[in-house]
């Protein structure tokens, strides 16, 4: 397809976009659902935005169809020149105009999304100075002298964060315990196909229900909402224990189904049963993986523990969601918020790089290092180290004299 046809064809499917949107933002629906309608309004403004960028070039290209046109002919007839041949022409550099209308089609999506949430130029364009007012208020509250209301809210923040820690840890352990029988159990290589479907199917209805479904939906009405004394916090650990089984179970039983396969082949030539076989041929290639796995879902739960808190299921979040929460009074009350941010990142990020080193010295073992001691300004082995030990006089025992070999070299020069 030539250029022509391409702009004719892209001219032609921007003008029925934009006269589509334009007609559905009328439709019933639109009339039920603000956001449609604005969805629809604003795919039609981008999509005549973009056919009438489309009719200019397609006007600038006619234009110069009759240069083009008189240029190839003087090429054939090889007049002012030669005609070269195929051999002596350069390659023909490949056409962007669909790559370039794919990005104007998601410009436009991105536009009719936009519309439809009701963003607005003004707002964009004054966030930058409130962003900066808010960032201001909150620093000042954490950098002040703490008075007894700061003390107060630096104390509720910090009994509400390590709640939060104790609510992510609590649905870390109940889904660890379920989730690597469920991975095994889900794990092609481990288990007949009358286990595996049923467990997968089992696994992905668990991943499709979020923790937000779990804890309102069922755990809640069934240990109660608010704080922990009030049994939130425990319908917000079994809501993230529930939702951490779908999760685990899928990776540990994708990391099982990629190990080694010689020791199981060794396992069953030895006569090993399917038990035997898991606890010594499967458990020690997995365990380091899936014990990094278990970290890693911990620094998860404690993201999302702040989020069931706002629902009422204990942690940080009952602290900032309204209409009890900081969020919820009038005007807000940046300096405390900024306190409880604080304490949320920072613990956070203390959390992040303990589970860190822990996930790199289980997967990559201790680094180690070998000591060194200065003798006669030059660097030894330890005396004590491989080759023998000190007694104290100098020499290793079992080992090579240093002062010994060092005169026979002298001597030997």
């Amino acid at each position: 397809m030539s250029t022509g046809y391409k702009i004719a064809a892209a001219l032609a499917g921007s003008v029925l976009l934009a006269a589509g949107s334009f007609l559905l933002s009328y439709a019933p629906a639109a009339e039920s659902s603000d956001v449609f309608r604005r969805a629809m309004l604003g795919s039609a403004a981008g999509a005549a935005v973009v056919a009438c960028g489309l009719a200019i070039f397609g006007l600038a290209y006619l234009g110069t169809t009759k240069q083009r046109r008189a240029e190839t002919q003087r090429v054939a007839q090889g007049r002012e020149g030669y005609a070269p041949d195929r051999l002596d022409m350069r390659p023909v550099k490949p056409s962007k105009f669909l790559y370039n209308m794919a990005l104007i089609f998601v410009g436009v999506v991105f536009v009719s999304s936009a519309a439809g949430t009701g963003m607005t130029l003004s707002a964009l364009l004054d966030m930058p100075a409130r962003i900066w007012d808010y960032t201001t208020q909150m620093v000042a509250g954490v950098a002040q002298i703490p008075d007894e209301e700061a003390r107060d809210a630096w104390s509720s923040a910090f009994d509400a964060m390590l709640e939060s820690v104790a609510i992510a840890w609590i649905g870390t352990i109940v889904g660890a315990l379920f989730s690597l029988p469920c991975g095994i159990l889900a794990a092609r290589n481990m288990t007949p196909l009358a286990i595996y479907i049923p467990m997968r199917f089992i696994l992905s209805i668990i991943r499709a229900v979020p923790e937000l479904v779990f804890a309102v939906a069922i755990f809640i009405p069934l240990l109660g909402v608010g704080p922990a004394h009030m049994g939130g916090a425990m319908a917000g650990a079994f809501a993230l224990g529930i939702s951490s089984i779908g999760t685990l179970s899928k990776l540990i039983s994708e990391t099982i189904e990629g190990v080694d396969p010689g020791p199981l082949e060794a396992s069953r030539a030895s006569g090993a049963t399917h038990a035997q076989m898991i606890r010594w041929a499967v458990l020690p290639q997995v365990m380091p993986e899936v014990i990094a796995i278990w970290l890693y879902r911990f620094e998860v739960n404690i993201r999302a523990s702040a989020i069931l808190g706002a629902l009422g299921a204990g942690g940080i979040g009952r602290l900032i969601s309204p209409p009890n929460g900081l969020f919820g009074q009038r005007p807000y009350d940046w300096e405390a918020i900024g306190i409880t941010l604080f304490v949320i990142i920072a613990i956070t990020m203390v959390v992040d790089q303990v589970s860190g080193f822990v996930r790199h010295r289980v997967i990559h073992g201790a680094t180690v290092r070998q000591k060194r001691r200065g003798f006669g300004g030059r660097g030894r082995r330890d005396p004590g180290g491989p080759g023998g030990h000190d007694d104290g006089s100098g020499s290793p025992q079992g080992g090579v004299n240093l002062t010994e070999a060092r005169a026979e070299a002298t001597a030997a020069r």
